[in-house]
């Protein structure tokens, strides 16, 4: 479910506002104080706008009995989980990158020059652009430093910025395309850690939960976000969990809020992994408590979640990620 931008819209004022919802689009405000102030703190677009689509019936109008507390009871539960995700891939960025800048470091040496040679990455007629953008980016880091001050200290003191100091600059959609772009073997050193997780899985992975990342930074609608240029490998956690396939391939868990969950399971920590489905299951609770507007039917179908996703916890890791169906 993408979001619309209005385009074209006049401004209206909070009570033009509050009188097109609850007139025109029938929904239920009982005290325009409060409706107010949450367009207020929240603004229509992101509030209103970003939320509105679970609670609106095939004629435009919302649902009979909805409330804007029920969307913003949605709001609010986007926006928590966005936090646990947004923290639990933080975790997982910070462990990638530094094993990518050891296991280059141990190949290749500390010297800048080593990640900015060319040489140094599989650099064929598929990935030459990526690979010249990639060294580019890295390039005007170290010749403009003056935004990072660790960086700009390190080339002032010792001419070098060794890749575990880039590190910290860079994105993880960045180290994503880096970690790609590297050789086997170097990919392999830094795989490894993960022990049920193979260089081409783990390039999949890195590439998705990038663009979480990003969904969760910017705030951007994340319970039903949907990845549309990569998804993740067919993984035991998929058949094991009980996916359904459709056409002879899983249909969720590949690009949506539940791949992210299976990608976490492989690379976080058992206490960090189930830390973080406890904090979404209270969400979810919390959630069904404040509104009864919104199905659970609905909730598995936009996150991509299985109705026994909890026992993700409980997954176990018994073979390598893909396998067939």
């Amino acid at each position: 479910m993408e979001e619309k931008v209005e385009e074209g819209k006049p401004f209206k004022t909070y009570e033009q506002l509050i009188e097109k919802l609850t007139v025109n689009k029938k929904l239920i405000i009982n005290d325009t104080d409060y409706a107010t102030r949450l367009l207020k703190e929240h603004s229509y677009y992101a509030l209103i706008s970003g939320y509105k689509y679970p609670f609106k019936a095939s004629t435009g109008e919302y649902k009979k009995n909805t409330e804007i507390e029920d969307i913003y009871a949605l709001y609010v539960f986007d926006d928590q989980v966005r936090s646990i995700i947004l923290k639990n891939i933080l975790m997982v960025e910070k462990h990638v990158k530094s094993l990518i800048a050891y296991a280059f470091c141990l190949e290749y040496g500390d010297r800048q020059e080593r990640y900015l040679e060319k040489t140094n990455y599989n650099y064929n007629g598929d990935t030459e652009k990526e690979a010249d953008r990639l060294i580019e980016k890295l390039r005007e880091i170290v010749n403009n430093p003056k935004d990072y001050g660790y960086i700009e200290y390190q080339q002032k003191t010792y001419h070098n910025i060794p890749l575990w100091v880039m590190m910290k600059a860079l994105t993880l959609g960045s180290v994503s395309k880096m970690y790609s772009l590297l050789y086997q073997k170097v990919q392999a050193n830094v795989s490894r850690e993960f022990e049920y997780v193979k260089e081409r899985e783990l390039v999949g992975m890195l590439d998705l939960l990038s663009r979480f990342r990003n969904v969760c930074a910017h705030n951007e609608r994340l319970f039903d976000y949907k990845y549309q240029k990569g998804n993740i490998p067919d993984t035991y956690i998929h058949r094991h969990m009980g996916v359904l396939v459709k056409k002879s391939a899983y249909a969720s868990g590949k690009s949506d809020l539940f791949a992210v969950l299976i990608c976490l399971k492989y690379l976080l920590n058992t206490e960090s992994f189930n830390n973080m489905i406890d904090e979404i299951d209270s969400c979810i609770n919390e959630l069904f408590k404040k509104t009864h507007q919104i199905q659970m039917e609905q909730m598995l179908k936009y996150t991509g979640f299985t109705s026994n996703w909890r026992e993700l916890k409980e997954c176990p890791f018994t073979v390598r990620l893909n396998r067939q169906i």
